[in-house]
């Protein structure tokens, strides 16, 4: 009786993985996908390049003349939420390899609370190296606290992704 117990629970779990499998495949395809981003002239001229050419060199990143590179934070940051979602940015990293600029990309942000957070925080890691910008964590805004903090994780994440490779 116990062996015919023991043959009944190993179908029923064989079941149970074979049944699982299609969606454990989903999720690691979907988590793999990196959203791709396109750098407007706005955004440029926002990280002190305005009126500068530039052109893309792979998905999410750029090259800006003068040998300024930026960086979209889409594909290190998606996961991290502010008050609304995410708060995606571009970082500007120059040949020296130290942020130069750092602007917010389009987001779902309450426009007031992610404004003021981002006027107070984003030049806080201009002239970081990628390697300091990731241990970097600067106070956050008071009265923007959520979005303060998503701005702050989404550039340590970022730089220390970067500063890996």
């Amino acid at each position: 009786m116990i062996n015919m117990e023991k043959s009944i629970f190993r179908v029923a779990l064989a079941l149970l993985i074979l049944l699982a499998l299609p969606a454990v495949s989903h999720a690691q395809r979907k988590a793999s996908t990196v959203p791709t981003v396109k750098l407007t002239k706005s955004e440029v001229k926002a990280l002190g390049f305005g009126g500068k050419s530039y052109k893309q060199k792979q998905p999410n990143v750029w090259q800006i003349s003068g040998g300024v590179t930026v960086y979209a934070t889409h594909a290190y940051g998606s996961k991290i939420y502010g008050f609304a979602g995410p708060t995606p940015l571009f970082i500007a990293v120059g040949k020296s390899g130290k942020i130069i600029s750092i602007c917010a990309a389009p987001n779902g942000e309450t426009p007031e609370y992610f404004s003021l957070a981002s006027k107070e925080l984003l030049s806080k890691w201009n002239g970081k190296t990628l390697k300091q910008a990731a241990k970097y964590k600067p106070d956050a805004v008071s009265g923007a606290t959520f979005s303060s903090h998503a701005i702050i994780r989404t550039v340590n994440t970022t730089a220390a992704a970067l500063s890996a490779k």
